[in-house]
């Protein structure tokens, strides 16, 4: 008899919680809209995307941290700047929000 053994892979991305402040899933949405344009967004837009998914956004920046989001002023006006973009992804991910960029979709 002859036994063939196939080792089993493991997503790493998906079976561990990534480092760093869990944005839950309403943050992770948020980070996914914010990193679509760009990681940079005025401070009132990105106020009026958090309050569609219940938060606010000064709050949530200082809860994540500003090594990872920060609000900023740029000639006058109020940013707020995604600086983690991996940390971004990472929960994203974790979260099954990440958006493939159109050059990785594929056709099943």
């Amino acid at each position: 008899m002859l036994f063939c053994f196939i080792p089993v892979l493991l997503d790493s991305m998906n079976t561990s919680v990534p480092q760093g402040p869990d944005p839950k899933e309403n943050g992770a949405i948020f980070l996914g809209w914010l990193k679509k344009r760009g990681g940079l967004r005025g401070a009132a837009d990105c106020e009026r995307k958090c309050k569609e998914n219940v938060f606010e956004a000064k709050r949530f920046i200082k809860d994540m941290g500003e090594e990872r989001i920060a609000l900023y002023l740029s000639r006058g006006n109020k940013v707020i700047v995604l600086k983690d973009k991996v940390w971004a992804d990472q929960w994203m991910i974790h979260y099954d929000l990440e958006v493939p960029h159109h050059r990785h979709w594929i056709d099943l």
